[in-house]
């Protein structure tokens, strides 16, 4: 295999046209073959291979630097640079990370995890250089619509005339879900505009056989009056020279015009403009674009809190004509398929605009209607300013539906959903809700829905289910576990595994919450064990100034959070079963 032959770019500039074709193909095959065994992000990967080979090809890294947006497009990157035995064990640890991480390889210049960062990140790198006075390109890889995501225009407008600055435009016109937005439609009339684009050659080649002075009066005769030379968009008026749309599977193309705009990018920052095909080159990839974003290795369990949530918000939006649902790209990740099908004018997918979202909702809001805003823990961390201002500050019943919190699981550290309760605890008239099972998890979402006078949120993790709520206090024992959120499955458990009499307080909702009426009861025990999926500042530090008594705290202790499997990283943060029963066993006995 050609692959194998490649430890590293310059590995790869020793190698034929042909040869680097063929070296596609591998690199395809070997990344369907890695995520079907690890999981992972699997479409995106595919779509950009000749785009990859090609830069990895023209440029000189790690000496130039790419600064991928977002992350989950690397793999061939990293195939590329002497990672193939971390990527076997991808998304485990001591594998490879599925994002861009600089501690992983000098190659990975700049952390992605989140979308819309690379412009900004390679910007201020850029000028880092020149201050420095260097010589290198930066390289900024744009994809999966990150686009429409409002943190790339603040960057752009700052952008100027710097030198040595390319954005490459990675267009497949998908993020999670189907890239939306105005953006989005301005990029597809730009790749739909063929007829254009055969215009400005052969008037370009025209051209080129005028004198130099007469083509020039009549190129700006041209542009002005028609605009077809070079199109006049809004990438040109933000000060790129724009090129493009180029299609990205067409490996010889791309070696030729990646080396006409390393040069040309020494007089002005270059946008280059490709279209790729997400999922390119593997069938069921290219037929199921959303299914196969990301490919997992074990199987979704129907009684998720994200299929319960789904089911539910229909339900409720049904008996409700003033519930709305907003998202950002993350339809299906979110469980709102069901929902946009059967309310579409009730559903906003806002695109990679996390803060738009809640401000967005806090304007149906003051409008009678009832939004539920329904974001990654993670990704909502990005809009904290519009929480506090937009909402907090007005007392607006926005209802925040937060996915993914606690552990991430093989995403790992970018995705580690472990501070938004200490985030929404500052805000002391929002409602938060911490289900542990079915039936609390479908009352916290009755209560959003009815809710009207308050901002109410409601986190969740990927935690197994407890159809019961199992939820008592005997005061029969000296040993109160008090579990927040979705740890109890684990503390169930260790009760079991320890042999020891335990009483188990799940708390179901955080806030507003009788810390002294807590306290009290926690007074007839010996031996007070709080269980966080968080870490300091959330439950467990509130209760700890309510409480004289010493409170034994398991939280997680280990950041960031290495990827692995979540099973791992409760393990690895003594928050397993095995590992709460040994506590109860050190401490109790």
């Amino acid at each position: 295999m050609l692959l194998d032959s490649v430890n590293s770019p310059i590995d790869l500039k020793k190698l034929s046209i042909e040869e680097l074709s063929a070296l596609c193909n591998e690199l395809r095959d070997e990344i369907v073959s890695i995520t079907s065994k690890n999981g992972g992000h699997l479409g995106s990967n595919l779509g950009i291979i000749e785009l990859t080979v090609a830069m990895h090809y023209i440029f000189n890294a790690p000496v130039d630097k790419f600064i991928f947006d977002v992350g989950h497009q690397c793999y061939a990157h990293k195939l590329l640079t002497g990672r193939q035995n971390l990527m076997k064990n991808l998304r485990q640890e001591g594998g490879a990370s599925g994002f861009i991480d600089p501690l992983e390889s000098e190659y990975d210049c700049f952390i992605s995890g989140h979308a819309s960062t690379s412009i900004s990140a390679s910007l201020g790198i850029a000028k880092a250089r020149d201050l420095n006075h260097q010589n290198f390109k930066v390289i900024s890889i744009v994809g999966d619509g990150s686009m429409s995501g409002g943190m790339i225009y603040e960057a752009i407008n700052n952008i100027g005339s710097t030198r040595d600055f390319i954005v490459i435009l990675n267009d497949n016109q998908m993020s999670i879900s189907k890239t939306v937005g105005g953006m989005s439609k301005y990029l597809s009339k730009l790749l739909s505009s063929k007829k254009m684009l055969s215009a400005r050659g052969r008037i370009s080649s025209f051209l080129e056989k005028m004198p130099k002075k007469t083509a020039s009066i009549i190129e700006n005769f041209i542009k002005n009056c028609i605009g077809i030379i070079k199109g006049s968009n809004i990438f040109e008026n933000l000060g790129f020279q724009y090129i493009g749309p180029v299609d990205g599977h067409d490996l010889q193309t791309l070696l030729t015009i990646l080396e006409n705009v390393r040069d040309y990018a020494t007089h002005k920052p270059v946008l280059l403009h490709v279209f790729t095909e997400k999922g390119k080159g593997h069938k069921p990839a290219e037929d199921d674009i959303y299914k196969l974003h990301g490919v997992t290795t074990t199987e979704k369990s129907p009684n998720s809190f994200g299929n319960i949530f789904s089911r539910n918000i229909v339900e409720l939006a049904k008996n409700n004509k003033k519930i709305v649902c907003i998202t950002a790209a993350m339809k299906s990740g979110c469980g709102l398929s069901e929902f946009a099908n059967l309310f579409p004018e009730r559903f906003f997918d806002v695109g990679i605009a996390e803060a738009h979202a809640v401000t967005f909702a806090a304007g149906l809001t003051k409008e009678g209607f009832s939004p539920f805003v329904c974001i990654y823990s993670t990704f909502l961390q990005r809009a904290f300013d519009q929480i506090y201002h937009d909402v907090f500050l007005q007392n607006l019943p926005v209802r925040f539906i937060v996915d993914k919190a606690g552990l991430p699981g093989k995403d790992g550290k970018t995705h580690s959903g472990i501070y938004d309760i200490a985030m929404f605890s500052m805000f002391e008239n929002f409602h938060i809700f911490v289900p542990s099972n079915t039936e609390d998890f479908e009352e916290a979402l009755c209560f959003a829905g009815s809710n009207n006078d308050s901002p109410t949120v409601i986190r969740f993790s990927k935690s197994d289910i407890p159809a019961l709520k199992e939820k008592y206090i005997s005061q029969s024992s000296n040993t109160l576990i008090i579990n927040v959120g979705g740890l109890l499955s684990s503390v169930q458990q260790a009760i079991k595994i320890s042999g020891i009499k335990g009483d188990i307080f799940d708390v179901f909702k955080i806030q507003p919450f009788d810390f002294e009426k807590l306290a009290t009861i926690i007074d007839a025990y010996k031996y007070v064990f709080v269980v966080e999926n968080g870490i300091a500042g959330g439950f467990a530090s509130t209760l700890q100034t309510y409480v004289p008594k010493k409170l034994h705290i398991i939280t997680i202790s280990k950041i960031p959070v290495i990827h692995d499997s979540r099973e791992k990283q409760m393990e690895n943060n003594a928050l397993g079963a095995r590992d709460i029963a040994d506590m109860l066993i050190k401490t109790c006995v």
